[in-house]
């Protein structure tokens, strides 16, 4: 089988695989009652969520890994890709077990997710040392220029895997929102992986694949979510694709939508703390916001999935 068709197949059965699961894990999920807790300050719109099952995530996670193994992508390169996906994963499933089968209301506190993430972020950089030792040459979007950031990588790539997580993490808001808007991305990585001859194009076709299945059951009216399990899965396993090639600051453009997102919870917050309590958004993130406004969540996951969509186009232009 040929590189091209390898990608394809791998891509095909992890759609196959992701559907299949989620029949038996929505059904378990149900079974445990593992159901979303909806916020008090939420959009009023979103208590009829209440109970939906979540944590869903592990869908999509177990169905790439179950593809990985068929295909034996076991180099390097795709470990160290599900090394992100594991790693920021597990600090998710602890956070979503905590409140949802324990019963603890908070879960993870912000100190102990920032420990966390902190410790496998520090992990996940001497990891990528090892598989690529010019790590430290960061290519800088549009001057197709690479500069050596030297020592201060390292903790630029703390910096940006911390953030990438958060960022995935705040943008699963509604029905389908962090999927559709990952899809793209992922097959965009993919592409670009694909142009550099590296097999985490494959772990990326395999993960989009996994995600577009996950798709069917959580897209509007969403039979699940998939919980801070898979939201931070998906910028684990994004960050460490981009971070071990030079291409971390890609991400500004490539997900752009999670930037968006992130950003403005830290106006809405910056402006509540220095303006007196005044809030420039209806409510962060600010796909909560365009709900309050009354725009419906169907048109705001689709109108969020389009811009996803160019600014993978825009990254590919750029890169190839």
């Amino acid at each position: 089988m040929n590189f091209k068709s390898e990608i394809l197949m791998s891509m095909l059965l992890s759609i196959v695989i992701s559907l299949i699961l989620g029949k038996f894990i929505i059904k378990i999920l149900r079974q445990k009652h593992i159901g979303q807790e909806i916020r008090d300050d939420g959009p009023k719109s979103h208590y009829s969520k209440a109970g939906t099952p979540t944590m869903g995530g592990i869908i999509f996670i177990i169905s790439t890994l179950i593809t990985v193994i068929v295909f034996r992508l076991f180099n390097s390169e795709v470990l160290l890709a599900i090394y992100g996906m594991l790693a920021f994963g597990a600090i998710g499933f602890i956070d979503d077990f905590m409140k949802l089968v324990m019963k603890r209301s908070f879960g993870l506190n912000e100190k102990q997710k920032l420990v966390l993430q902190l410790l496998f972020s520090i992990i996940a950089c001497f990891l990528i040392k090892q598989v690529n030792p010019n790590f430290t040459k960061q290519v800088i979007p549009f001057f197709h220029k690479t500069v050596d950031f030297g020592i201060i990588t390292y903790p630029f790539l703390i910096f940006v895997m911390m953030g990438t997580s958060n960022a995935t993490n705040l943008t699963d808001g509604l029905d389908g929102l962090a999927t559709s808007v990952s899809i793209p991305v992922f097959i965009a990585t993919s592409i670009i992986l694909y142009n550099l001859n590296s097999t985490a194009s494959i772990f990326s076709i395999i993960f989009a694949g996994s995600l577009f299945g996950f798709l069917v059951y959580n897209s509007n009216p969403a039979k699940v979510f998939m919980g801070d399990t898979g939201s931070m899965a998906i910028g684990g396993a994004l960050v460490m694709i981009m971070a071990m090639y030079g291409l971390s600051l890609y991400l500004i453009i490539l997900g752009f939508v999670y930037m968006i997102e992130v950003l403005s919870v830290i106006i809405q917050m910056t402006s509540y703390k220095l303006r007196n309590k005044k809030r420039v958004f209806l409510m962060s993130p600010i796909h909560h916001h365009y709900e309050l406004k009354g725009y419906k969540e169907q048109k705001i996951v689709s109108t969020f999935m389009v811009v996803s969509v160019i600014t993978s186009l825009i990254t590919l232009i750029d890169i190839l």
